[in-house]
């Protein structure tokens, strides 16, 4: 599974943080894809993948207490597009969210509650363009 880490940790901890990852080793388990650093301060952002749950805690658990983790599952955005358009399949070219029953349905109805505002937005700014160009 790919994860993606958001770790914080306070402006003062900077150096204990520098030198406890220059020394850090990611456990057995842990595939790391990419890391970056926010270069305005104390952020730093990892994907990476695991093997499961008891894997991804032996990664952070030597930071608590140091760092605070933001954990996120993620997805490339054209597999989860790919997925997506086999789930809408599946429930019959609906939006998604129709195929969960009385959530979906609340969904789908206030889904349609917003297009139709939408329009009539978009049928409003009209008339006063035209309006205003009657008057200049």
């Amino acid at each position: 599974m790919l994860l993606m880490d958001i770790i914080t940790w306070e402006p003062k901890d900077s150096l204990k943080v520098a030198e406890f990852y220059a020394n850090y080793e990611y456990p057995k388990g842990i595939k790391v894809i990419d890391e970056w650093t926010d270069l305005t301060g104390y952020r730093t952002f990892i994907i990476y993948e695991t093997e499961d749950e008891k894997t991804y805690a032996t990664s952070v658990f030597p930071f608590m207490g140091l760092c605070r983790f933001e954990t996120f599952p993620v997805m490339k955005l054209d597999k989860f597009m790919q997925l997506a358009q086999k789930l809408a399949e599946k429930a019959g070219g609906k939006r998604p969210g129709a195929e969960q029953g009385e959530g979906g349905k609340a969904s789908e109805e206030i889904i349609e509650q917003i297009d139709n505002l939408e329009k009539r937005i978009e049928r409003l700014e009209h008339h006063s363009f035209i309006q205003q160009e009657d008057v200049t």
